[in-house]
């Protein structure tokens, strides 16, 4: 390793003089170098005799090399310990906090920012009731009620050592937050740093905090008023036979309609009951896994 003059000269004696801590108060000429870098040699002939020549930052060109998460080779997916992998039902996924271990010797900056946050009204059907002292339903009526719910935009941006800045973004929404529903900003905020961190050190696979157990054709299909069609019923019975769950238990959370059975349901009312149906088995598939 090239070792700069100043650091060398504190160590020699001029004869019997003092010791020389000085390069610039010297009289040697030239200056000295030890173990010495053919660009250093190049570098001290272009100097005048007498002045310290600006050494090539060697130790900089290392660390440069070291800043940079090697994607060719590292597998940085079996990095991760065990408590930093969600197994999904697509595959292992990276949790943010092994994402954030694994890529912090490589950070210079971060930043999160708000890109928007925005209310989302939402319609929903409300029945009224009037009751006679008695406690006996005189009319019934429905009125259609809104519910605003806030929606998040977030974008992460990361520096790494080496001067490359990565950026990401990401949103959230009630129906896409699981339990973190009230939290938009932080979940989006969790989301947009995971996909950066995700580029930083070159994994493709989604991290848990991407990951929504949510069908996206379910949640966005609008609200169809049409006959429930022959499929739909099929895979509702099957499904009320299979999870031991009355139509009843059903349609007391998706509708306030009075149905009697499967073939009175709309296309979205299915939906819904699909929806509802499906959470209920994954639910159920999880306290079997819990118990075994």
């Amino acid at each position: 390793m090239v070792q700069h003059q100043s650091g060398m000269l504190n160590k020699l004696k001029e004869g019997e003089g003092e010791e020389i801590t000085d390069v610039a108060s010297t009289s040697l000429q030239p200056p000295l170098v030890f173990e010495t870098h053919p660009d250093v040699v190049e570098a001290v002939a272009k100097d005048p005799v007498g002045t310290t020549p600006d050494f090539p930052d060697l130790e900089a060109t290392t660390i440069y090399e070291e800043a940079t998460p090697d994607l060719d080779t590292e597998n940085w997916m079996s990095k991760l310990r065990e408590d930093e992998i969600f197994n999904s039902d697509h595959g292992p996924a990276p949790r943010l906090h092994g994402l954030r271990r694994l890529a912090k010797p490589y950070i210079l900056t971060e930043e999160s920012k708000v890109n928007a946050l925005i209310i989302v009204p939402r319609e929903y059907v409300q029945t009224l009731t009037t009751k006679n002292g008695s406690d006996d339903v005189m009319s019934q009526s429905q009125v259609v009620s809104t519910n605003n719910f806030p929606m998040a935009s977030v974008t992460f941006n990361i520096t790494v050592l080496d001067g490359r800045t990565f950026s990401d973004s990401a949103d959230a929404f009630y129906s896409s937050c699981e339990k973190l529903g009230l939290f938009p900003t932080a979940v989006a905020s969790a989301r947009a740093e995971a996909r950066c961190l995700r580029k930083v050190l070159g994994i493709r696979e989604h991290a848990a905090e991407e990951i929504v157990d949510k069908d996206a054709g379910e949640e966005l299909a609008p609200n169809d008023d049409s006959a429930i069609k022959p499929e739909q019923i099929k895979l509702i019975d099957k499904m009320l036979k299979d999870l031991d769950i009355t139509l009843k238990t059903v349609l007391e959370t998706i509708t306030t309609r009075e149905i009697f059975s499967v073939e009175e349901l709309t296309t979205g009312e299915a939906r819904k009951a699909l929806r509802l149906l499906n959470d209920q088995k994954k639910k159920n598939k999880k306290k079997g896994s819990k118990k075994s």
